[in-house]
């Protein structure tokens, strides 16, 4: 029996499609496993969670109300800067001096990825080394696709180009040729679920199956709150028309 056999029969299986109802939010989940991961992983479970403040962060730095429950800080933290992550706090102080990015948020992405990369080499986590490096190499391949397409500076867009490059341009090539936006964001996820169950390894009750967990409900959960504002099938498959 594994390490995480009871945490994991505490957890819902995920939907048959996405945009299908989750048993339990994203929060709720994410709750589930922070009462009950083992102190020895509390700073790797902590660091992929702290992917929700990264992009809670973005969000109200650039004045917009959204904000996804399952991170590590509150609104109330965000609100009055309390208790802030060590990447945060360095993006909020190279912010002030200037950052020169086409995007000044890649900078915000970058630094949270060092941080959560070096976690999880610390603690010797596989799945979230092999997703992490996989998950990089694709939004610099995505970056790349972005400036060819539309002109500009690569390394002003480039997420931690030190990183061993991926052969994507299958994948890229899949990408574009899907029919709208939402369609093609559909496209990638469903490729994410293929890299997640890729890394997690053999062991269903493991540290990478939790976290393998983590990441998969996270992009269920996304898509339910996508299909909670309009129909999804009808745009996927009618050309993008409402």
């Amino acid at each position: 029996m594994g390490q995480y056999y009871f945490l994991m029969c505490l957890l819902p299986p995920m939907p048959a499609a996405l945009g299908e109802k989750m048993p339990l939010g994203f929060g709720e989940i994410a709750d589930t496993i922070k009462r009950n991961i083992f102190p020895e992983h509390l700073d790797i479970a902590f660091a992929h969670l702290q992917s929700v403040d990264a992009f809670n962060w973005e969000q109200r730095d650039q004045r917009r109300d959204l904000f996804l429950e399952g991170g590590i800080l509150s609104r109330e933290n965000m609100a009055g800067a309390k208790d802030l992550p060590d990447f945060i706090r360095s993006f909020r102080e190279e912010k002030e001096r200037g950052i020169h990015r086409a995007y000044i948020y890649d900078r915000l992405w970058e630094l949270y990825y060092s941080y959560a990369y070096a976690v999880a080499q610390r603690i010797g986590c596989r799945f979230l080394i092999d997703y992490l490096s996989w998950e990089i190499g694709l939004r610099s391949s995505l970056a790349a696709l972005r400036v060819r397409e539309k002109g500009g500076n690569l390394d002003e867009h480039a997420i931690l180009s030190t990183f061993n490059p991926r052969d994507y341009s299958n994948f890229i090539t899949q990408l574009k040729s899907q029919k709208n936006p939402l369609q093609a964001e559909r496209y990638l996820d469903e490729e994410r679920l293929r890299q997640i169950y890729r890394f997690e390894g053999s062991s269903g009750f493991s540290l990478d199956a939790v976290l393998a967990y983590l990441s998969r409900s996270a992009i269920y959960c996304r898509w339910e709150k996508i299909s909670e504002r309009f129909d999804i099938e009808t745009y996927l498959w009618h050309g993008g028309s409402m």
